[in-house]
């Protein structure tokens, strides 16, 4: 039993021995890989090294050469620097007052520019804005034929300002659209095409035709005009070369003064025009009842119920063989039922002539309160605001006035009317009953 533990021992020992030495031996090799590989690493370390001090001394030669190119440039820019003041000293001493014609030719020419663009011109000489636009922007002094392009285009414009013309060009209608027509142009004040006035718009580079036209009648002097040869005729112009134009769509017609007016507008012709028909209507009969009463008085003994004279003559030869108090009486009563049928309606008529003034005042009232309360929420910076406020306000009162001046004439010329019929019967009745006392 000794001996097979003794020999295990000795088996056990020897293979320990086996995997120390195993264990040694890949030690003293990797020691020696490592050693190889820090030696050539050392060696190409020092390589490097050397490399990097030629590279170094290149840098450091190429350095000194370009400070001694750096320098000698510098020498070379300020001697040319030199060399441009002179030249430049020069050039001022040659130009003389070129330098001040260049900055007449840039003003004029901006000018000119303005001008165009806001002229009825422009649509029939297109190029003369892109010369004016070139020489206005220029940043050189122009050569001999700019300033002879230049030249005879201010002529141009000079020229065509005092001219009338016919050419074609696009119009852009109220509608947009685009239609190619023959335009009419009276100078630079206004152009038209199949009577219808229009204006130069530099935004699109067109003429168009103006929002609200002029007068018909004017729009039919522009159709005669266009259709004239050499006889002399009138044309409306704008001597604000378009600024007056577009100032009529500002101005409202007579539809739009009245919608101004509102509700109480419409009320105040509504009742105008009731009074005023029931005025004419009236006028109409008391002048034919006029006319019937002069027949009448010529043939009194025949007398016709139709006419208020008539009438009373009847009453008359009906109660003739009574007292001559009881027949003044009854005459009487007649001239005052034919009163009330001649007088009828003038106290309405009366009425409204005193009632539109007053509602006129209410809506100017009404529309001044109105006013009053845009300038409490947005202040008085905007006199337009308060200026629209009040002349809408101010619109009622129009209306009122002129509703009530016509109904004030035809209440009067009533009144007188019917005095002068009753006066006529009065005078008929009284001579009546003298002769029937008599």
């Amino acid at each position: 039993m000794k001996k097979i533990i003794i020999a295990i021992f000795f088996v056990a020992t020897s293979l320990f021995a086996l995997d120390l030495n195993t264990l040694l031996e890949q030690i003293n090799k990797s020691s020696k890989e490592e050693i190889l590989f820090e030696k050539l690493r050392t060696e190409k370390f020092i390589k490097n090294k050397n490399q990097q001090k030629k590279l170094l001394k290149q840098a450091r030669f190429d350095l000194k050469k370009e400070n001694k190119l750096t320098n000698s440039l510098k020498n070379i820019i300020a001697k040319n620097e030199k060399l441009l003041t002179l030249k430049e000293n020069e050039l001022t001493s040659k130009l003389g007052y070129l330098g001040e014609m260049f900055g007449n030719v840039r003003q004029i020419s901006t000018d000119f520019l303005t001008n165009q663009q806001n002229s009825v011109i422009a649509s029939e000489f297109v190029d003369n804005a892109a010369l004016f636009l070139k020489l206005s922007n220029s940043k050189e002094l122009p050569n001999i034929k700019s300033l002879k392009d230049f030249w005879y285009a201010m002529l141009e414009e000079i020229i065509q300002s005092g001219n009338v013309s016919q050419y074609e060009a696009d119009v852009i209608s109220t509608n947009g659209e685009k239609t190619r027509q023959l335009i009419t142009r009276v100078g630079v004040f206004s152009a038209f095409s199949q009577g219808s006035f229009l204006k130069y718009s530099k935004d699109v580079n067109s003429l168009m035709q103006l929002v609200k036209q002029p007068k018909s009648e004017y729009q039919d002097n522009a159709l005669i005009f266009e259709n004239s040869s050499n006889e002399i005729k009138s044309i409306l112009i704008d001597p604000t070369k378009g600024t007056l134009f577009d100032m009529l769509k500002n101005k409202p017609s007579l539809m739009d003064k009245v919608r101004q007016g509102g509700i109480v507008g419409y009320v105040i012709i509504f009742l105008g025009a009731i009074g005023i028909c029931f005025g004419i209507y009236s006028t109409i009969v008391l002048n034919l009842l006029n006319i019937s009463i002069k027949k009448q008085i010529k043939q009194l003994p025949e007398y016709s119920v139709k006419n208020s004279l008539g009438r009373i003559a009847e009453i008359f030869h009906k109660y003739s063989k009574s007292s001559g108090e009881a027949l003044e009486i009854k005459i009487s009563e007649a001239i005052l039922k034919e009163t009330n049928g001649i007088k009828k309606g003038h106290s309405f008529l009366k009425l409204l002539a005193a009632v539109t003034p007053l509602l006129g005042l209410l809506g100017t009232v009404t529309g001044m309160i109105t006013t009053f309360q845009s300038i409490t929420l947005f202040g008085t910076g905007d006199p337009k605001l308060m200026a629209g406020g009040i002349s809408t306000a101010l619109v009622t009162t129009v209306l009122g006035l002129v509703t009530a001046i016509p109904l004030l004439f035809i209440y009067t010329y009533l009144s007188s009317k019917s005095e002068e019929i009753l006066s006529i019967l009065e005078e008929q009745s009284i001579g009546m009953i003298a002769k029937n006392i008599k």
